[in-house]
């Protein structure tokens, strides 16, 4: 049974509220680097990957609370944006440890990183090598799909 739309978008807000995945009241979920190549799925966990680990690569906090819930007007689809910290979704390379390292994506973890929240590829690996490199994810927003592919 396909959920009619109203189910849909129910789905999407409660999510983004729900104080154990998406919206803790404390103890930020953190958004992590991640330095191994996968194809995401839903069955990842953080053993399936390797976080980054140079100079700079420390997780960042996303903001505690409800998240950002709202429709994709070009596809219908709700997006979930995970509120980003003071600095936004950039990190940048600060020293040599660990150079050259390529990046391939990034998940969301719950605050203890014992849970995957979720996970996206890059749109292209990004090869770190020197300092002073950066990478920004801009936007951090998980999908629920409008209607799913057959």
């Amino acid at each position: 049974m396909l959920a009619t739309k109203p189910v849909r978008l129910q789905i999407g807000e409660l999510l983004a509220a729900d104080p154990t995945t998406l919206a803790p009241v404390a103890n930020a979920n953190k958004v992590v680097l991640i330095k191994s190549a996968f194809t995401p799925n839903e069955l990842l966990t953080p053993a399936d990957l390797t976080p980054a680990d140079f100079d700079g690569s420390t997780a960042k906090l996303a903001a505690v609370g409800t998240q950002q819930a709202g429709l994709d007007p070009a596809t219908g689809d709700q997006v979930i944006t995970i509120v980003e910290p003071v600095g936004s979704w950039r990190w940048e390379t600060t020293g040599t440890t660990n150079l050259p390292q390529t990046i391939y994506g990034y998940g969301l973890y719950d605050n203890t990183l014992a849970t995957l929240l979720g996970i996206a590829l890059l749109p292209a690996p990004l090869t770190l090598q020197i300092v002073g490199q950066q990478i920004n994810l801009g936007t951090v927003a998980m999908t629920v799909v409008a209607q799913p592919l057959n």
